[in-house]
C-alpha cells in the first residue's frame, strides 16, 4: 500500500542517515586519533632533541626520572586530550550553542533564564578549573620524582641485592607514591609535609569531582527553575504546553552535554598543566653554546689592553661565528681560570689555575679527592664555561670554537666507562659521523688491547654488550672505551682515572693500551697510581683548588 511504501521510504532515509552518521563518526575519530599520534610523535622527538642539547649543568640540576616523566607521562596526557577530550569539548560546546539558539526561538524569556544559569555555572567552575590545573602540574612533578627513585634502584639492582636493601628501596618508593591511610581529606594540601603522587592525586580527584558536581547541580537546578517558570508562562497564556515540553527536552540535552563535556574538560586542564612542563623545556635555551644572536664579535672579545690583562674579570662571551680550524695541534693553556659549578655558585672549585701543556706532551693531574682534577677535564671539553679567566687550545679560547669540532678532536675515557646496550661495533662507532671500515675499527681495538677478547666473543664485533655493558668485565669495558676514544684519532686524549677501579691483570692491559694511545697526542691524565703518571712530561699537583706544584717524576 501507499502508506507502507511511505514508511519504508522514511525508514530507508533514516537508515542511510544512521550509517552516514556512523561513517562520519569513524572518519572524525580516525582523523583526530591519527592527528594526535602525529602531534605527540613530533612533540616527543622535539622534546628529546631539546633535552639532548642542554648543557651538563642542566642535568646536574634535573633528575633523570623527572625528564623521563615529561617524555612519557606528560606527552601521553597531551595525546589523550588531543585525540578525544578536545574534540568532545568542542562538539559539546557546539551542541550547547545550537540548543540555546533553538531555545531562544521557542521562548526568549526561558532562554534568558537558562543562559543565566550557564554563566553562573562557568563562574563557579573557574576556581576549580584553576586549582585542577595547578594540582595536575604538581602531580606530574611528584610522579617524576617517584620515577627517579625507581629508575635509580632498578639500574643498580646488584648493589640493592648485595646490601639486602630491597625493603629499604620499597619504602623509599612508597614514600614518593604515598600511603592512602595517611591522607585525610580535612588536611589541606598546603599543610602536608610531603606531596606524594597519592596525596596530590587525592586532592586532584576531589577537585575534579567538585567541578563535575557544580555542573550537574546547576544543570538540574536550571531544569527545575525553567520548568517552574515555564508552567507560569503556560498559565499566563504566554506559552503553550507543547513548546514547554520541547524547551525542556533541550534543557535535558544541555545538561547531559555539559555533564559529559566536564569530564573531558578535566582531561584538557590536566593536559594544559603537562604542556606547561613540556614547553618550559622546549623553550629553554642552553647556555653552552650560547645563542648566536647574543654573541659579540671575535674582535670585541679578544682585544684587551695591558691594564685589563692585569685584572681578573669574568670570562668574555664567545664570538658570533664559532671557529672551525682546519686542524688541531693540541696546545693547551689555562690562564687564571676560576670556576664554580652552577648548582653551587658560591663554592669555587678552581682558584686561579694557570697551566701550559705543549702539543704531543702528557700532563698528569694528581691531588686529593675533590681538589678539582676532574673539573679540569670537564672544562677542556666545555661541559661547563669558566667563571673567570680563559682556556685556550692552539691559541683559541675554547668558547670561540665550534663545539662539535672541539669535542670531535678530543678523546675521553672515564673511570666508569659508559657503554650502551648495543653491539660492540655500535659502541665503538658511537658518535662517529662517517662510516668506518672494519680495518679502522680493528686497528683502534688492537691499539687499545681490545681486539683479542672481542674476537673471542660469541658474535665478535656484533656481540651485544648488555645494558651499560653488563656482559663485559671492568677491564674489557675500559679497553672498549679507550678504543672508542681512539677511533676518531683525537689530537687530545683525556683520561679520568681510567685504571683506578681495575684489578692488577686488567690494569696491566689497560695501562699498556693507554701507553699506546699516548703516542703522538696531547694527553691529560687524572690519576693516583704511580704506574700511570711516571712517564708524564709534567706532573701537576692540585691542592685546595689551586696548583701547588708542577714537576716530573724524576
Amino acid at each position: 500500500s501507499k502508506k507502507t511504501k511511505d514508511i519504508n521510504r522514511v525508514f530507508m532515509v533514516v537508515l542511510i542517515l544512521h550509517f552516514s552518521g556512523v561513517a562520519a563518526y569513524f572518519l572524525r575519530a580516525s582523523i583526530m586519533s591519527v592527528a594526535s599520534e602525529r602531534i605527540v610523535a613530533r612533540l616527543r622527538n622535539n622534546l628529546y632533541a631539546a633535552i639532548l642539547k642542554q648543557e651538563i649543568a642542566f642535568f646536574d640540576e634535573h633528575q633523570t626520572g623527572e625528564l623521563v616523566s615529561r617524555l612519557g607521562s606528560d606527552t601521553t596526557l597531551i595525546q589523550q586530550a588531543a585525540s578525544s577530550a578536545v574534540p568532545e569539548v568542542v562538539v559539546g560546546f557546539a551542541k550547547v550553542l545550537a540548543a540555546l539558539a533553538i531555545m531562544f526561538w521557542i521562548s526568549p524569556k526561558l532562554a534568558g533564564v537558562t543562559i543565566g544559569f550557564v554563566v553562573v555555572t562557568l563562574v563557579m567552575a573557574m576556581p576549580f578549573g584553576t586549582a585542577l590545573g595547578k594540582l595536575s602540574k604538581v602531580y606530574q612533578d611528584a610522579l617524576g620524582l617517584a620515577q627517579t627513585h625507581s629508575t635509580e634502584a632498578l639500574g643498580a639492582m646488584r648493589t640493592v641485592q648485595a646490601f639486602a636493601a630491597e625493603e629499604r628501596e620499597k619504602e623509599r618508593y612508597r614514600s614518593k607514591i604515598g600511603d592512602p591511610a595517611a591522607v585525610k581529606w580535612w588536611v589541606p594540601q598546603s599543610n602536608m609535609a610531603q606531596k606524594t603522587t597519592y596525596s596530590v592525586g587525592f586532592y586532584k580527584s576531589i577537585t575534579s569531582s567538585g567541578l563535575m558536581s557544580i555542573v550537574f547541580g546547576m544543570g538540574f537546578g536550571s531544569m527545575f527553575i525553567t520548568l517552574w517558570y515555564g508552567f507560569k508562562l503556560v498559565v499566563d497564556g504566554d506559552m503553550t504546553l507543547g513548546k514547554l515540553a520541547a524547551f525542556q527536552s533541550y534543557i535535558f540535552q544541555i545538561g547531559a552535554t555539559m555533564g559529559q563535556t566536564t569530564s573531558f574538560l578535566s582531561q584538557v586542564i590536566e593536559a594544559r598543566g603537562a604542556s606547561g612542563r613540556i614547553f618550559q623545556l622546549l623553550e629553554r635555551v642552553p647556555t653552552i653554546p650560547p645563542p648566536t644572536n647574543q654573541r659579540k664579535s671575535a674582535d670585541d672579545t679578544m682585544e684587551t689592553t695591558k691594564e685589563e690583562e692585569d685584572v681578573e674579570t669574568a670570562a668574555p662571551p664567545p664570538p658570533e661565528i664559532p671557529l672551525k680550524p682546519s686542524s688541531m695541534e693540541g696546545a693547551i693553556e689555562f690562564d687564571r681560570v676560576r670556576f664554580a659549578y652552577p648548582s653551587r655558585p658560591d663554592i669555587n672549585v678552581l682558584e686561579g689555575i694557570s697551566l701550559s701543556i705543549p702539543p704531543n706532551s702528557t700532563a698528569a693531574l694528581v691531588g686529593s679527592s675533590g681538589a678539582g682534577k676532574s673539573t679540569v677535564v670537564s672544562l677542556l671539553q666545555r661541559f661547563y664555561d669558566v667563571t673567570a679567566g680563559s682556556i685556550q687550545i692552539d691559541g683559541n679560547d675554547v668558547r670561540s670554537l665550534d663545539l662539535k669540532w672541539l669535542r670531535s678532536n678530543i678523546g675521553y675515557v672515564q673511570q666508569e666507562p659508559q657503554l650502551f646496550g648495543l653491539t660492540v661495533r655500535e659502541n665503538l662507532c658511537y658518535g662517529v659521523d662517517r662510516k668506518l671500515s672494519q680495518e679502522e675499527i680493528e686497528n683502534a681495538c688492537k691499539e687499545a688491547n681490545a681486539h683479542d677478547f672481542i674476537m673471542n666473543c660469541p658474535n665478535k664485533y656484533e656481540t651485544l654488550v648488555g645494558e651499560r655493558g653488563v656482559k663485559l668485565s671492568g677491564g674489557q669495558k675500559q679497553r672498549i672505551a679507550i678504543a672508542r676514544a681512539l677511533i676518531i684519532n683525537p689530537r687530545i686524549l683525556l683520561l679520568d682515572e681510567a685504571t683506578s677501579a681495575l684489578d692488577a691483570e686488567s690494569e696491566f692491559l689497560v695501562q699498556e693500551a693507554i701507553d699506546n694511545a699516548m703516542v703522538g697526542r696531547t694527553v691529560v691524565i687524572v690519576a693516583h697510581r704511580l704506574s700511570t703518571i711516571m712517564n708524564a712530561d709534567q706532573i701537576v699537583v692540585i691542592e685546595d683548588h689551586k696548583i701547588a706544584d708542577i714537576g716530573t717524576h724524576d
